[in-house]
């Protein structure tokens, strides 16, 4: 029998559908009793009993989204406090949990005192945490929190293959996994994609991407055919059927990159370049509403296509996903990993 997990699970009550993807990996590395687990909104108060039901389990899960902000405790962000956390009996374990830093943050980001203590008490209750990348795991070791280990996302290893393996499929169809604030980037990258015979598919997260599919410049192009909906079945199905992914999203790429599709990294902050880094990945780095030349981003979807910069990657995936399945197994998770 499987364990029964608490997850604390931010998807219930997501504006984005990239934690749909992040809940239906976690729930696929880990060997659970889906019966007697339960769900737990952290961004919301607990209700009356959330505690009681939690205790009843064998350990609570946080199921990794962008959660560690310089100002953690915030309606709609996070709302389970240290009191509540004292109250918890079972080891509470964050699981592929990152933050966002942006350009101009990139030496001064730091959590505040409340934050940091609000931290150290969620570590507390764990063996060893996991950091969805490098830059978040350096940051949670300059607040003084050393038990925890940098393991990538679980929507990357969602295979569950402990090698990973290049597979390019003959279709025309091309996902573009698209961010808000960069259209004219992404009309660009369309462009060159339709030039060289393919089909692009727009992959929206938030209803905001859905912008970047009316192609507005010039105004005669044709809209681009989209997918948007919080629902995971239809974006596996993409994944299956197409060629890959391009763009800014860091788990609709990853949810490609999983089952060995080609995807290509474009970063609007420390997410995708981060991860990109650590991955040994090529990314593309621009904050929101900065236009990148149009040889670059010609140039990038060309390297897509081709394909041939993944060797690299293959030696840190398996790497990493051996640190995740440590990490699961230093924490008594049982799991599903290779």
């Amino acid at each position: 029998m499987g364990q029964a997990i608490a997850f604390i699970n931010p998807k219930i009550s997501t504006k984005n559908v990239g934690d749909y993807f992040i809940e239906d990996s976690v729930k696929r590395l880990l060997d659970f009793d889906k019966e007697r687990s339960v769900e737990i909104d952290p961004r919301r108060p607990l209700n009356p009993g959330d505690i009681e039901k939690i205790n009843t389990c064998d350990a609570a899960v946080i199921v990794g989204t962008n959660l560690w902000y310089t100002h953690l405790a915030k309606p709609g962000r996070w709302m389970i406090g240290i009191d509540e956390l004292r109250k918890i009996k079972i080891p509470f374990i964050p699981l592929g949990v990152g933050t966002t830093q942006h350009r101009n943050e990139e030496d001064s980001f730091k959590f505040d005192s409340e934050t940091t203590a609000l931290l150290k008490e969620i570590h507390s209750k764990c063996n060893e945490s996991s950091a969805r990348d490098p830059r978040t795991y350096e940051t949670l070791k300059s607040a003084g929190i050393n038990n925890v280990k940098m393991t990538g996302c679980a929507t990357l290893y969602r295979s569950l293959e402990p090698r990973w393996v290049l597979n390019k499929k003959k279709t025309d169809k091309v996902v573009v996994t698209a961010r808000k604030g960069h259209d004219e980037n992404i009309n660009i990258i369309i462009d060159e994609l339709i030039s060289c015979g393919k089909t692009p598919v727009i992959a929206a997260q938030k209803k905001n991407d859905l912008y970047c599919a009316r192609r507005r410049f010039p105004g005669f192009k044709q809209k681009v055919k989209a997918l948007y909906e919080f629902d995971i079945k239809p974006y596996q199905e993409l994944v299956d059927s197409s060629y890959g992914a391009i763009g800014w999203r860091l788990h609709g790429n990853m949810f490609h990159l999983a089952h060995g599709n080609p995807t290509m990294f474009f970063a609007n902050c420390s997410r995708c370049l981060s991860f990109s880094e650590a991955f040994d990945l090529p990314c593309i780095y621009a904050e929101d509403k900065e236009s990148i030349d149009k040889k670059i981003l010609i140039s990038a979807v060309e390297n897509f296509l081709n394909a041939d910069y993944f060797s690299g990657f293959k030696i840190k995936y398996m790497h990493y996903f051996q640190e995740m399945k440590n990490f699961l197994e230093v924490n008594g998770l049982q799991h599903n990993m290779g």
